[in-house]
């Protein structure tokens, strides 16, 4: 068992985006990240190298590029984008955003969030 705590994950800038790395160093197969996504940012279109990239929406109103769609995703709302998929999100709505981010397999050095 390891627990990490929130407190203790320091946050740093990745262009527009504040971010902080949530995993326990024990979880070698995947991670979470809290993404903060300020009103106007915008994260370019890039093809997916993870086998599984999910984003959950917890705050916010964020439009996504997924494969050629276009669709707003708000609280609650998972996406899920596969190996070798296209994808982007821009924050367009009238409050800063935060995702988690769930990848499988984790980061690597450096990571393009």
């Amino acid at each position: 068992m390891e627990l990490k705590r929130y407190k203790d994950a320091a946050p740093f800038e990745f262009g527009d985006f504040t971010v902080r790395e949530l995993s326990p160093d024990v979880f070698s197969i995947g991670s979470v990240a809290e993404i903060l996504v300020p009103m106007g940012a915008e994260r370019d279109s890039r093809v997916s190298e993870k086998t599984h990239r999910m984003y959950v929406v917890v705050t916010g109103d964020l439009e996504f590029r997924v494969a050629g769609q276009t669709f707003r995703a708000g609280p609650g709302d998972t996406i899920h984008i596969s190996a070798g998929e296209e994808y982007g999100f821009h924050n367009g709505g009238y409050e800063d955003g935060r995702l988690l981010l769930i990848r499988v397999p984790g980061p690597t050095r450096p990571e393009r969030y």
